[in-house]
């Protein structure tokens, strides 16, 4: 079967509509009327029986009647039907279809089973599925209005260059709706419903080839494979088209306790998080900040960098966008001294000659001329990457005036523009002109969303100079077979491996871990001691995770009665902690040098598989969450990145006369466990390396303790 092309679902020269009415209401006699309301110009066959034409177009009782061919059969029909239909379809060589009705997987265990056999029915036939459960599929530029949402009652539908896929129908009617009024053109329109056979990651990667997208926006509650979405990023970074997704469901409402401490670390908001942030994904936490921030994607030019120009009527604005500018990390440099001298020429003494520039309203006595001079003065300069014009109390024809003056000040200087316009509806004629094709500006009417959106562009030029520039990096080379061999035996039976096998596989990939001994007797115990003194004795057992809850750890023993005692206790310990636990014996280890402590360690994703995750030690990751995560594979750079963007940070560069901490061997750690990782995904669920001690800088790292388990 051929799962590649999508074109007969979403360039469809020929449609049916099963259930087709002429009656304007229902699903089939909805998209009738849309369909001959916006003049799309292929084929079409209303499919039902008691009609002999709907709207114009000949009526046929069935798909096996149609004469023609049929790229795309929407079914408006209730659930018992469409599995006929689909059999139908399918004999005729319908090639894809959308289903509307509910009914299906979202109603339990029969929905879900009648779902998969439409599914099985359809790929025996070749043809791809939209839905079942979804309002449908809407190309602007073909006016293929395969779809019942009410945004489609609207005189006129904008196309543009935004492709927008949505898991809820509802919501990304809405979304378009909203988006429309601010002149935000769209190429597609897509609600996957259910989701049986294409998922919305399919139809992002089709956006990312269409000639008519540039920018591709997508509400999204699940992701299914996190491996395909990768790739599909991965490509969409390669061609410059940015992805941006609203991503609900935040809570971990129905998650189980994780039996190791790394799972209860890598909560699934945070690997989404850690997810798009490694592949180029731009995340936006609110609903208007995806219209804004696509709004801002499909309007601006990508920003160079992140120096901010503002250019402020009003003192308490400029300050306000100061203020959220640094926040998120954009910098506020001064004017040059050429563009102060300028603009001294220009402008009155009393207005401010620094950044932002706050012209007050005085200074905008002039006419269109002048105040277009001033503008592309300040744009100009070249210090700034970014320019913001902030408007106060500026309405009527005079800010129909300024608006313009804006745009063509954006059309002259080659740098990214936005507008903060902060009044009400007495400024309309300015957002008409700012929110016209072509302006080169966007616009909002709330300062903390077009930071946002400055953000999101800053952020994604910077990856995509990065991406370039790490295309040719080699990874650590690691030869699997020795860890493989060595670890044969270890990966069947118990649950969990002890700290010494769990060690022994981390050796294999050349990662430092203490040196010990297993004792199965107080003598070897002893005689094992005093090769390493002091030593820590812990409880060797695969059923004992958390030692220190058993009973089982004594640290810092130094002669041999010490660890006598210590050994007979942590025994007795282990047997009245867990009577049925296999007792492998007791390790003797060394005591490792004090340094700074971190937590490494990776959890399976049911989407995203494997990820690290990494954080300093203590109350930092006991308390504070002060975590950051990866999905696997990771690059040096990325492992760079997770070090430097934890809150404390700090402590590991060294502060108040610390001395700094080996960052770069926890690189070489975090990318040898990703390879680790990536080597034993199908054998196991977590590991945990806690703590391991990062000595001064150029001294290495330290494995103390480490848990690894086993698949499920």
């Amino acid at each position: 079967m051929n799962h590649t092309s999508l074109a007969p679902l979403l360039l469809p020269e020929s449609i049916a509509v099963v259930g087709a009415s002429p009656k304007f209401g229902g699903v089939g006699g909805t998209v009738m009327h849309y369909l001959k309301k916006f003049g799309y110009q292929g084929k079409v066959y209303p499919i039902n029986p008691k009609y002999g034409d709907i709207l114009g177009w000949e009526c046929f009782p069935s798909l096996v009647d149609i004469p023609g061919e049929v790229d795309c059969a929407l079914l408006g029909i209730p659930a018992k039907l469409i599995k006929k239909t689909i059999t139908d379809a399918c004999s005729n060589n319908v090639k894809s279809a959308i289903i509307t009705s509910s009914g299906f997987a979202e109603l339990g265990p029969d929905g879900k089973r009648l779902q998969q056999e439409i599914v099985d029915i359809a790929r025996e036939g070749d043809m791809r599925l939209c839905g079942p459960n979804c309002n449908g599929i809407v190309n602007f530029n073909s006016k293929a209005t395969l779809c019942f949402s009410k945004f489609l009652d609207a005189d006129q539908i904008n196309t543009g260059n935004v492709g927008f896929v949505s898991q809820s129908g509802a919501l990304g009617g809405a979304f378009v709706d909203r988006a429309q009024d601010r002149n935000l053109g769209f190429s597609y329109y897509i609600a996957p419903g259910n989701e049986s056979d294409l998922e919305v990651v399919d139809f992002i990667s089709f956006l990312i080839d269409d000639p008519n997208t540039s920018v591709i926006a997508a509400y999204v509650e699940q992701i299914r494979d996190g491996k395909k979405f990768a790739r599909v990023a991965r490509k969409a970074t390669e061609k410059g088209k940015p992805i941006i997704v609203f991503k609900v469901g935040v809570t971990q409402t129905g998650a189980k306790a994780a039996a190791s401490h790394t799972g209860a670390l890598a909560g699934d908001d945070l690997v989404y998080n850690a997810f798009f942030k490694q592949n180029g994904v731009i995340r936006v936490n609110t609903y208007d900040d995806l219209i804004e921030t696509t709004l801002a994607f499909s309007k601006s030019r990508l920003p160079r960098g992140n120096r901010v120009g503002i250019i402020s009527s009003s003192g308490g604005g400029a300050i306000d966008l100061s203020d959220k500018s640094e926040i998120c990390n954009l910098k506020i440099p001064p004017l040059t001294k050429k563009t102060k001298k300028e603009l001294g020429e220009l402008l009155p003494a009393f207005a401010n000659l620094d950044n932002p520039v706050d012209l007050t309203w005085g200074a905008f006595r002039g006419g269109p001329e002048e105040e277009i001079e001033m503008f592309k003065c300040i744009a100009q300069d070249d210090n700034f990457d970014v320019i913001i014009f902030m408007m106060s109390m500026v309405a009527g024809e005079r800010a129909r005036m300024r608006a313009g003056t804006m745009v063509d000040t954006a059309k002259a200087v080659d740098k990214s523009f936005f507008a903060w316009w902060a009044p009400g509806n007495l400024a309309q004629p300015a957002y008409e002109v700012l929110d016209a094709e072509g302006s080169c500006i966007s616009l909002f009417k709330s300062s903390e969303r077009c930071i946002t959106a400055i953000k999101a562009m800053v952020y994604y030029a910077k990856f995509q100079k990065q991406f370039k520039a790490r295309n040719n990096q080699t990874e650590l080379a690691i030869d699997t077979s020795i860890a493989r061999k060595q670890t044969a035996g270890l990966l069947g039976g118990k649950d969990a491996l002890t700290e010494f096998q769990s060690k022994s596989l981390l050796s294999c990939y050349d990662i430092p871990v203490s040196r010990e001994k297993v004792a199965r007797t107080e003598d070897q115990a002893v005689a094992y001691a005093k090769e390493l003194y002091p030593v820590a004795l812990k409880i060797s057992s695969s059923q004992i995770a958390h030692k220190t809850e058993a009973g089982g750890i004594f640290l810092n023993l130094t002669d041999e009665q010490q660890v006598r005692d210590a050994y007979n206790q942590i025994i007795a310990n282990a047997k009245n902690y867990n009577p049925d636990a296999q007792i492998d014996g007791v390790l003797v280890a060394e005591m490792v040098p004090d340094g700074t402590e971190i937590i490494v360690g990776l959890k399976k994703d049911p989407a995203f598989g494997m990820t690290l995750v990494f954080g300093l030690g203590g109350i930092f990751v006991e308390v504070l969450k002060d975590v950051s995560l990866r999905t696997l594979p990771i690059t040096r750079e990325d492992a760079f990145d997770m070090i430097s963007e934890i809150r404390s940070y700090d402590l590991l560069k060294g502060v108040r006369g610390s001395n700094k901490a080996d960052i770069d061997a926890i690189v070489d750690l975090l990318v040898k466990m990703s390879a680790l990782g990536i080597d034993f995904q199908d054998d196991i669920d977590a590991i945990d390396l806690n703590p391991v001690i990062v000595f001064d800088e150029g001294k290495g790292v330290k494995v103390v303790d480490a848990l690894f388990i086993k698949k499920a």
